[in-house]
């Protein structure tokens, strides 16, 4: 977990104008982060910063051949519907759209299809030359880089979400940025279960990638005892 101390997306200055120029351009509905949800992701940043993970959370690994897994602690009082759990931290760069992705295994698409003109094509794309109607997707990628929440596994019956927000100006320490993806809680989640989101590619498709076998889960598979041990619920 010390690799990944990463509280939120680095990105590129140069790129936040190509963000923000096309989130309008194809008229993407992103909602600035409440208020009471600042303060919350402040918090959880600077948790991350100094341990990595907020101390309520735990990081596990499941056996099986299954990786890890993040479980809220025995201990720990419940997370409630609708509290932030953390931004989604990685890389972000532009990629062309319709290259073949070797590292794809914990990278989102926030934006795709967009064009860059042929200066922006001259600094971000030096694999090819210029061509004014190549498509290009932003890709945020916690391969190399991230957070906690690369190890949140995947699950058709989640207990956490993810929007896609922007973070305003505000007086937290937090740098604003046009677009964000971030985890809440779908609902509440108790103590000593794990932490999961579904992922649009499905149980068979996000295993594939991961080369796991399919391999269903809910928040209560695998559990938490008291004294921290994983316990395997069915």
């Amino acid at each position: 977990m010390k690799k990944y101390k990463l509280a939120r997306p680095s990105i590129n200055p140069e790129l936040l104008g190509i963000i923000r120029r096309e989130v309008k351009k194809q008229k993407i509905p992103v909602y600035r982060l409440a208020k009471q949800n600042l303060k919350e992701i402040a918090d959880v940043c600077k948790a991350i910063e100094e341990r990595g993970c907020p101390e309520y959370l735990v990081c596990k690994k499941l056996g099986r051949g299954l990786g890890r897994g993040i479980f809220l602690h025995p201990k720990a009082k419940p997370i409630l519907k609708g509290q932030v759990i953390a931004s989604y931290a990685g890389e972000i760069t532009v990629v062309a759209q319709n290259e073949p992705d070797d590292d794809g295994d914990y990278a989102f698409a926030p934006l795709e299809d967009f064009r860059l003109n042929k200066s922006e094509q001259l600094f971000w794309d030096k694999k090819f030359s210029f061509h004014p109607r190549r498509l290009y997707a932003l890709k945020l990628d916690a391969q190399k880089r991230g957070n906690f929440t690369r190890f949140i596994n995947h699950s058709e019956k989640p207990n956490i979400y993810s929007e896609m927000l922007s973070i305003p100006s505000n007086r937290l320490g937090l740098a604003p940025a046009p677009i964000e993806i971030i985890y809440f809680a779908k609902k509440t989640i108790h103590p000593g279960e794990q932490l999961l989101i579904s992922y649009e590619a499905g149980e068979k498709s996000y295993w594939k990638v991961m080369n796991i076998k399919p391999f269903p889960m809910t928040p209560r598979t695998f559990r938490l005892s008291s004294d921290n041990q994983i316990v395997k619920s069915i």
